[in-house]
């Protein structure tokens, strides 16, 4: 104990030790670890995301290194990212001020106080703001599109908004922050570093008075300005009265300015729905963040030691209020009709439908009757003879990459077809943004027969399905969503809340020139014309894991249970026709583009949909069932099994996927003990669609056994390995986008392609 007693003893003496160890800098960093541990954890989501340790996988670095405004990034998109960053600097500035400033009594003494604490707390944000920098340099070198002088310029730009939004705060501050003379006309002496003070150094000793005052956290020195250090004055000769006046009345002026911004971002989310206001998703999440704090250290001025514990009771009775139809943050599918007699959702109905065979029939021979068209488009008068080929297209989920590949492969493999691969497509299926890029090359292909554009096959039409949708999303989620519904929108007199579901349906349509300004409708008689081909929608139930099978045309056949004659079982019901279930809610009248986000639900950025039946459905990612497609379209094969033999010359597959089918196998690298924990269920979830792919290799297997034509099933494959993955989101990189165009270059692409070529022609 002695020695310990003399090793700190002697540490003390050490005039570097002491200048930084009992520095106002140094102080309140410890006072955070010690004491702001919720500000801390914000700190540490900001550092994991911006050096792409937090969520890798989706992404969310290259929002805030490369953050787009106006589908460009720009000196304004860095601007706005900083200026946002700025607001959240801040906010943890103030939140840290009213939180210890009461611990250091000398800060009342000082001309402006609050500006002398922030000059004081600059570590975090510093070191923050340094690295940031550091990351945006490195990522837009790596793009290759930008010189070092226009990196330089985006940097400066971030800076720049930092630095303006500060200016405004401090501004304020200046204006409303009272100190010692301003309230009581004393004249403050500020000490510099003095031969005295440089003694007391050496000699190892601690001003007795300031150990009085420090109510535990001694400081000797402060930042006075940038490059100049202040002796810390002892306060005792002041009454506390007067330095607790001069504290509550910053912590006043604390107050207004966090009411101030609280209630600016809420009214911001009104303009949620104008593009001026789709500023970039990494400012979004500042302001989100911001506003938390500004929240919790709100709390805290009104309640003190007792905010934790009601800010929690506010969260929990904030959530419960939610479940009022008024505060209610439903989704919803737009243009279905949720004030009629809500649909019955039970086994009774199940096997109802199940039984129905009159749809069944009538289904059928619907279906028939557009695969007989089919047949008479896709034969040759010259050699009638001859049987087409039956194609069918499966699509994978995987946000924007998905919808940009899939549709730059249909336009490669179609234009070298010369459009005799739509042609011959009779069915599409797929999940998420496959589905989206399939169902935009399906709509331009009849927007050409129509003459309404020249070609399917414009590049232009993929830099359109590559544009950001996640900029508006994430602003709707940050200024309004979570807290109640500010604003609402009507289609057909049916009044909707508008969400982070509506940003994206609108950003949606925006970047694809309206084309999918349509209803559900609008498809059924271009499908059974067989101007284009059929698709079916198969997003999951949440309620218990069903399909929702969504198509303009009658698809009974896809849902019912197939009659058999050797087994008896129980019977199980996985599937619901959207348009038959919800005919009483007007289904048909459903619009596309609610359709698509239905398919493409990806957790917490697109809000579950909910579905007018009692008890309510809610709908998520087809991918959680079918993320490719294969089982509607081998349940397609089966029932049109007999016609297909008879009229085709067999069965086309083609798999667009976003990833390759033979993954490589994880390695045994050394575990953390959590890491061994966690691993056996999260490593088996990782690999929900390498399971999926396990599964429906067994199922075409079991095909061969009852298909009476022959199969073909060919992959086109997105390069994404696990060391060089594109971001599941919606949001690319320019990167990301040149990699998706340079994967139809794979080897085993164009052997595919090749493939495709002679089995067509």
């Amino acid at each position: 104990m002695l020695l310990i007693t003399r090793i700190r003893h002697k540490i003390r003496k050490h005039t570097t030790f002491r200048r930084f160890f009992y520095s106002f800098t140094f102080r309140l960093l410890l006072l955070d670890f010690k004491k702001n541990q919720l500000l801390l954890i914000f700190w540490l989501v900001f550092f994991g995301i911006i050096t792409n340790s937090v969520a890798p996988r989706y992404g969310v670095a290259y929002l805030f290194w490369g953050p787009e405004y106006f589908d460009k990034m720009s000196f304004y998109s860095y601007f706005i990212t900083g200026f946002a960053c700025g607001g959240f600097i801040m906010a943890y500035n103030i939140a840290s001020y009213i939180k210890n400033g009461f611990r250091f009594p000398f800060l009342a003494t000082l001309k402006n106080p609050f500006m002398k604490y922030c000059l004081n707390n600059f570590l975090l944000p510093l070191t923050f703001t340094t690295l940031y920098c550091f990351k945006i340099f490195f990522f837009l070198r790596s793009e290759g599109n930008y010189s070092t002088v226009h990196t330089l310029w985006f940097i400066i730009s971030f800076i720049l908004g930092n630095l303006f939004f500060l200016f405004l705060a401090f501004t304020y501050f200046f204006r409303t922050n009272k100190d010692i003379t301003k309230l009581y006309g004393i004249q403050i002496v500020e000490p510099l570093l003095n031969k005295d003070f440089k003694g007391k150094e050496h000699s190892g000793e601690r001003n007795p008075h300031l150990i009085k005052e420090s109510r535990d956290w001694y400081v000797e020195t402060y930042m006075n300005g940038i490059f100049h250090r202040r002796l810390v004055r002892s306060v005792r000769h002041y009454k506390k009265e007067m330095l607790k006046a001069v504290l509550k009345q910053n912590h006043k002026a604390a107050s207004v300015f966090q009411i101030i911004s609280i209630v600016s971002l809420i009214l911001l989310g009104i303009f949620s729905k104008t593009s001026l206001f789709e500023i970039p998703a990494s400012a979004s999440l500042f302001l989100l963040f911001t506003m938390f704090i500004m929240l919790f250290s709100s709390f805290y001025t009104w309640f003190r030691g007792w905010s934790t514990i009601l800010f929690f009771v506010f969260l929990a009775a904030f959530n419960t209020l939610h479940k009022l139809d008024f505060l209610s943050t439903q989704s919803r599918a737009y243009g279905l009709n949720y004030d009629t007699k809500k649909a019955t959702y039970n086994y009774d109905n199940f096997k109802a439908i199940d039984k129905n065979y009159d749809n069944l029939t009538a289904d059928i021979n619907a279906t028939l009757n557009i695969l007989n068209k089919w047949k008479v488009k896709n034969t040759d008068p010259s050699n009638p003879t001859k049987k087409p080929k039956l194609v069918l297209i499966n699509v994978s989920g995987g946000g924007i990459r998905s919808s940009l590949w899939t549709l730059y492969t249909l336009q490669v493999t179609d234009s070298i077809l010369n459009g005799k691969l739509l042609n011959q497509t009779q069915l599409i299926t797929g999940s998420s943004g496959g589905m989206i890029g399939a169902a935009y090359f399906r709509e331009l292909t009849l927007l050409k027969q129509k003459n309404k554009i020249p070609s399917a096959y414009d590049k232009i039409y993929c830099n359109r399905m590559s544009k950001d949708i996640l900029n508006p999303i994430a602003f709707t989620i940050a200024t309004s969503e979570w807290l109640f519904p500010l604003k609402s929108f009507s289609v057909d007199n049916h009044k909707y809340s508008f969400d982070r579901g509506s940003a994206f349906e609108q950003k949606l349509e925006e970047n694809t020139s309206g084309v999918f300004n349509k209803r559900l409708v609008a498809y059924k008689k271009p499908e059974s014309e067989s101007y284009i081909p059929m698709m079916v929608f198969a997003p999951s139930i949440v309620n218990d894991g069903r399909k929702m099978l969504i198509s303009p045309q009658g698809i009974s056949y896809l849902t019912q249970n197939a009659k058999t004659e050797k087994t008896q079982f129980n019977k199980l019901f996985d599937a619901i026709e959207y348009s038959r279930f919800f005919q009483q809610q007007s289904a048909e009248q459903t619009k596309f583009t609610s359709v698509l986000r239905m398919s493409a639900t990806f957790p917490y950025i697109s809000p579950v949909v909910s579905l007018p039946s009692e008890p309510r459905i809610e709908i998520m990612d087809a991918g959680l069932r079918d993320n490719y497609g294969l089982e509607t379209s081998l349940r397609f094969v089966k029932a049109f099994n007999d016609w297909i033999a008879e009229n085709t010359s067999g069965i086309v597959i083609i798999q667009i996927r976003d990833r390759h089918k033979n993954v490589p196998i994880d390695e045994n690298p050394s575990q953390t003990l959590a890491q061994a924990l966690t691993r056996p269920m999260g490593s088996f979830y990782g690999h929900l669609f390498e399971v999926q792919d396990y599964n429906q290799n067994q199922q075409i297997q079991m095909a061969d056994l009852w298909c009476k034509s022959q199969i073909d099933i060919i992959d086109l494959q997105l390069r994404n390995e696990l060391n060089d993955r594109i971001s599941l989101s919606w949001h690319l990189t320019n990167k990301e986008k040149k990699k998706v165009f340079a994967s139809i270059d794979l080897p085993e692409n164009q052997e595919a392609i090749k493939r495709i070529v002679d089995l067509l022609k």
